[in-house]
C-alpha cells in the first residue's frame, strides 16, 4: 500500500481550513508534510486512532486529537480500513470497491491469478444500516432542540405573564429560571445545529436546569387555566431535549463499541 494525496489538519475544536499538507501513507506510517515543504511527523499507524466524523477524519496523534480532510476521503478511508464510516463516505468506498471489481481476472497464459489490487481486506462484520446513520450521534438533534427550547420560550413568557401563577417554595415566581433554562437549551441546539461535535453539555445543563425547574415548582400552580398549559409545554420540551439527547448519546457510544 502506498497513498499520497493533498489535504488539510487542524486541531479538534479550532475553526477554519487549517494547515494544507501533504498526506502520505505506507505499509507502517501515516506522514504529514505541510504545504510548504516540512514535515509535521511520521506515526505508525499501529498508534493512529481514526474515525469517520461529517467535518473530516478525527486522528488521535500522541494523545492530541486533530482533524484531518483530504482531497479523496475514500482512498484514504479504504488505505485505514476504517469499518464505520459516514453515509457519503460509504457510498464512496462502495464505488471503488465496484470499480476495482473488474480488475480481479485470471491471467490464463500463466494459469495464475493476476495480482490483486493493493486494497484492505475488510474483515469486520457488516454495519447495519441503522448502525451507520447513529455512528455520527443523532441527525438533526440541533434543530430539534432549537425546536425545543421556541416551546420552552413561549411557556417561560406565559409564566412571566402570569406573574406570581408558577412559584417555587417561598412564592419565588420560576419564570426566571424557566426562561435560563430555555436560553441555555437554545445556546446548545444552535452550537450542535453549527457542529454535531458541538452543545450537547450545554442541552444537558438546560435539562438539569428545566428538570429542577419543575421539581420545585411542581403542585404549586395557582391556578390551572394558561398558566398550567405553559407549565405542561415547558415539561414537554424538557423531556423532549432528554429524550433527544440520550438517543444521540447512545448513538455515539455506539460508535466506541
Amino acid at each position: 500500500m502506498k497513498t499520497e494525496m493533498a489535504g488539510s489538519v487542524r486541531m479538534a475544536g479550532d475553526v477554519g481550513r487549517g494547515v494544507e499538507v501533504h498526506i502520505h501513507l505506507e505499509e507502517e506510517t501515516l506522514t504529514l508534510v505541510a504545504d510548504g515543504g516540512g514535515e509535521l511527523g511520521t506515526w505508525p499507524l499501529d498508534d493512529v486512532g481514526v474515525s469517520s466524523k461529517p467535518d473530516g477524519f478525527h486522528l488521535r496523534l500522541e494523545g492530541e486529537e486533530v482533524v484531518l480532510r483530504t482531497e479523496d476521503d475514500a482512498h484514504f478511508a479504504l488505505a485505514l480500513g476504517i469499518a464505520a464510516p459516514t453515509n457519503r463516505l460509504a457510498r464512496q468506498m462502495a464505488i471503488l470497491r465496484d470499480e476495482a471489481a473488474p480488475d480481479l481476472v485470471l491471467d490464463l497464459s500463466a494459469g495464475f491469478p493476476s495480482p490483486l489490487p493493493e486494497m484492505p481486506l475488510d474483515d469486520a462484520p457488516a454495519t447495519p444500516r441503522r448502525a451507520y446513520r447513529l455512528a455520527d450521534g443523532l441527525p438533526y438533534l440541533g434543530p430539534l432542540v432549537v425546536v425545543a427550547a421556541t416551546v420552552a420560550m413561549v411557556a417561560s413568557i406565559v409564566a412571566f405573564a402570569s406573574g406570581s401563577a408558577i412559584t417555587f417554595p417561598g412564592g419565588i415566581p420560576a419564570w426566571p429560571a424557566m426562561t435560563a433554562a430555555t436560553l441555555v437549551m437554545a445556546a446548545g441546539g444552535f452550537a450542535a445545529f453549527q457542529d454535531p461535535t458541538q452543545g450537547r453539555l450545554s442541552i444537558a445543563g438546560s435539562i438539569a436546569l428545566g428538570l429542577l425547574t419543575i421539581l420545585f415548582s411542581a403542585g404549586r400552580l395557582q391556578d390551572v387555566g394558561l398558566a398550567g398549559e405553559a407549565m405542561i409545554g415547558f415539561t414537554i420540551a424538557i423531556v423532549a431535549s432528554g429524550v433527544l439527547l440520550a438517543v444521540d448519546t447512545a448513538g455515539r457510544n455506539t460508535l466506541d463499541d
